[in-house]
């Protein structure tokens, strides 16, 4: 199937869809080269294209005027970063659920684990095409996160075979230990950045304009 059918028919129609993952033969690396990586590239893109040569610095974007304009190569090093960090975590998500499925009468089965998050978050790739609008961006990406965590909820049963009084239970789990990664691997990466970026004193000589 076409990563443009599945993407439509995720969002569009996501019970069938489920119902049809989940009988479909895969593997990690091609559900991670086939349909994540593709779709992780959109927000990468859309950062270059339009964070970057539209000029909109990290500054701008926190409020914080141009206390810290950046150039379109610190822009693009940084779009990079996230497209790697989002492959890590949701590989590392997928050997979570794995480990974590049983405990609620799931399957541990890892390539149905990655199915699952690799689907779930196809909405907030997609509204990545339109995040760098002011207030719509921003609002329609909070919608992309609530209607992916929607996603797993309605995957969970057909795709991991968690029972249906145990789903909430289990999706809760998964938001609560997604936060904590993210967290926890965004602040390693951004203490990098921030070293690699800012930190050195002829980058940011350079960043000012000096």
């Amino acid at each position: 199937m076409s990563i443009v059918l599945r993407t439509k028919n995720i969002i569009l129609k996501p019970s069938d869809e489920w119902n049809v993952i989940t009988s479909e033969p895969a593997t990690v690396g091609g559900l991670l080269t086939g349909y994540a990586a593709p779709l992780a590239l959109i927000p990468l893109v859309s950062t270059i294209l339009f964070t970057g040569l539209l000029g909109i610095s990290a500054a701008d974007m926190m409020g914080l005027g141009s206390a810290i304009p950046m150039d379109l190569m610190t822009i693009t090093g940084m779009a990079v970063v996230d497209f790697i960090l989002s492959l890590v975590i949701l590989c590392v998500m997928a050997a979570i659920i794995k480990l974590v499925s049983p405990s609620f009468n799931g399957t541990s089965d890892k390539v149905q684990a990655m199915k699952l998050m690799t689907y779930a978050g196809t909405p907030s790739a997609v509204v990545a095409l339109v995040s760098w609008i002011p207030f719509l961006g921003a609002l329609l990406s909070f919608a992309a996160i609530v209607y992916g965590v929607y996603l797993i909820y309605l995957g969970l049963h057909p795709v991991l075979g968690v029972p249906k009084e145990k789903i909430a239970g289990f999706t809760v789990v998964i938001i609560v230990i997604y936060v904590v990664l993210a967290l926890v691997i965004s602040g390693i990466a951004a203490g990098l950045l921030y070293t690699t970026f800012l930190g050195n004193p002829m980058m940011g000589g350079t960043l000012s304009g000096a």
